[in-house]
């Protein structure tokens, strides 16, 4: 593996890291689930969407599989998905902690030295063209961000609707 290898592997460890800290400072699974006014979706889905969105975008849209996780969860969790359509709530936050951290080894073992390597399906986004792993990877990382940002600003609503830390 090149030195960029592993320089961004080191941001994915940090982004992902933080994201586990995130969902470790959840106090209860029924926080999890408030949709806090002005949000389409709860903390539980923001996580589970880092988690499959990850999924999706590396390993169809980079080599053209379905990946490792259950098309359910997959299916639960996609864009343009919201737990109000839920019929049970489909992974617990320890499941989706374990998915986080299995994920995060199996997308480096998988995809390391192939960042260079053209794409199995040409990753569309906006005016953009993600044509190699490399740039399916770094997509992947500013979306992980962006949805920290999201649960953080959640967390800081759902305290005051609560009464409580």
């Amino acid at each position: 593996m090149d030195m960029k290898n592993n320089g961004v592997f080191e941001q994915f460890d940090y982004y992902r890291d933080t994201t586990i800290e995130l969902l470790d400072s959840i106090t209860s699974e029924s926080k999890a689930d408030i949709i806090p006014v002005g949000f389409n979706n709860s903390l539980r889905w923001n996580l589970g969407h880092i988690l499959a969105a990850q999924e999706g975008i590396m390993f169809y849209f980079g080599k053209n599989e379905t990946g490792f996780l259950p098309t359910s969860v997959l299916d639960a969790f996609k864009t343009g998905t919201s737990p109000k359509d839920w019929q049970t709530t489909p992974l617990t936050l320890k499941e989706i902690r374990e998915l986080l951290i299995e994920q995060k080894e199996r997308i480096r073992v998988t995809f390391a030295g192939e960042f260079k390597q053209p794409v199995a399906n040409v990753f569309a986004f906006q005016d953009k063209k993600l044509t190699t792993i490399g740039d399916l990877f770094v997509f992947t990382l500013w979306h992980e961000g962006l949805h920290q940002g999201v649960i953080q600003s959640m967390q800081r609503i759902i305290p005051k609707r609560l009464g409580q830390n």
